[in-house]
């Protein structure tokens, strides 16, 4: 790091901290201290203060008590762990221009001279164009460059959709050691606005697009036609108006335990101002090993049965012959590691989408 930040240390213990050009804050893995690599963060951050351990797994067990055989006892407890990861909310308003072509496809029928219904598919084009919006919505975005883990969507959605209780840093009571856990802020708010925006936009160009789809359907649907779909040609969209608010960022806590039975491990990862469980996995059955090891040989069958009968002589021949039996050996290794290793399956999630606010 040849920024100048090289050899930062911690101003409570002096440990040696992991730092970058890009860090804002961090807290100190040995100590606990919060430090504020960049000083215009002071005053500014603010945290949701967390349930304690003991009443995390006290929750946990209560809640999930007969879905998968009282699995989260504390005897079974293998790993357990809080994570502070830091966000920014972002608010964003904007409208956009649309301008398109849309062909869209209707059944035509008629009657034959043997009194029988022949029916076959038509297309027009329909030119639509207007203003979508404005709209709005909330964008979490974490404040860590580089992080896309699903568990962490799903807290930064869930922390959206339940807005707890979050105070300034300088007025909350914050027990010692509690920011060995924090995940370093490497990005600022005007990054962050930059990548909600974009994200944002992505999202709404989706929504624009099956709009534009719909009104065109309608007026074809209008004349009395049939619709049966459509297909956008031609797109122009200009975003128009676009207004964005930043929140200061938010030390948000996610708790994270791991359980072990004679089937395997089971990972829990859990809001950590409420106990609620965000994404939660369970071991593979022998059912679906099974399935896995029976479609991996029912798959590799087919592929050598089709180069069994492929004529290597013909180019084209000589091409589909390497392809299945790559391809076959490709199937086999993928569904017997699926079938041999202890898979996971997501049993509950909660989606990290953002409600959507009215305009």
């Amino acid at each position: 790091m040849e920024s100048g930040i090289q050899g930062y240390r911690c101003r409570n213990c002096s440990a040696a901290l992991p730092v970058t050009a890009d860090t804002i804050a961090v807290g100190c893995p040995y100590c606990g201290e919060l430090n504020i690599i960049k000083p215009e963060l002071m005053g500014k951050l603010r945290i949701v203060f967390p349930l304690s351990e003991e009443e995390v797994l006290r929750r946990l067990e209560e809640s999930n008590r007969n879905e998968l055989n009282n699995v989260f006892q504390r005897s079974n407890l293998d790993w357990f762990e809080r994570v502070i990861v830091p966000i920014y909310i972002v608010g964003i308003k904007a409208s956009l221009i649309y301008n398109a072509i849309v062909e869209v496809y209707y059944k035509k029928c008629r009657r034959t001279r043997e009194n029988r219904e022949e029916c076959w598919i038509e297309s027009i084009n329909v030119r639509v164009n207007g203003v979508y919006g404005p709209v709005y919505n909330e964008i979490p975005v974490t404040a860590r460059r580089g992080v896309s883990i699903y568990s962490i969507r799903a807290l930064t959605g869930e922390f959206i959709a339940e807005r707890p209780r979050d105070q300034p840093l300088n007025e909350a009571s914050i027990p010692k050691g509690y920011w060995r856990d924090l995940l370093a802020l490497d990005v600022d708010s005007k990054t962050a606005i930059s990548i909600a925006v974009d994200e944002f936009l992505d999202e709404e160009r989706e929504n624009v697009k099956n709009f534009i789809k719909r009104e065109a359907e309608s007026r074809v649907a209008m004349r009395g036609r049939v619709v049966t779909g459509s297909r956008i040609t031609w797109l122009v969209l200009t975003p128009v108006d676009v207004e964005a608010r930043v929140s200061d960022p938010i030390a948000v806590p996610l708790y994270y335990a791991v359980f072990k039975d004679e089937n395997g491990f089971y990972r829990v990862y859990m809001a950590g101002w409420s106990g609620k469980v965000l994404v939660m996995e369970k071991p593979a059955t022998k059912l679906e090993r099974g399935l896995w090891f029976t479609s991996g040989i029912t798959a590799s069958g087919l592929l050598g049965w089709l180069a069994s009968i492929t004529d290597p002589l013909n180019p084209y021949g000589l091409l589909i012959l390497v392809g299945a039996i790559g391809l076959a050996i490709y199937v086999s290794y993928y569904t017997a590691r699926k079938a041999i290793t202890p898979m996971k399956t997501i049993v509950k999630t909660i989606l990290s989408k953002a409600p959507r606010r009215p305009g």
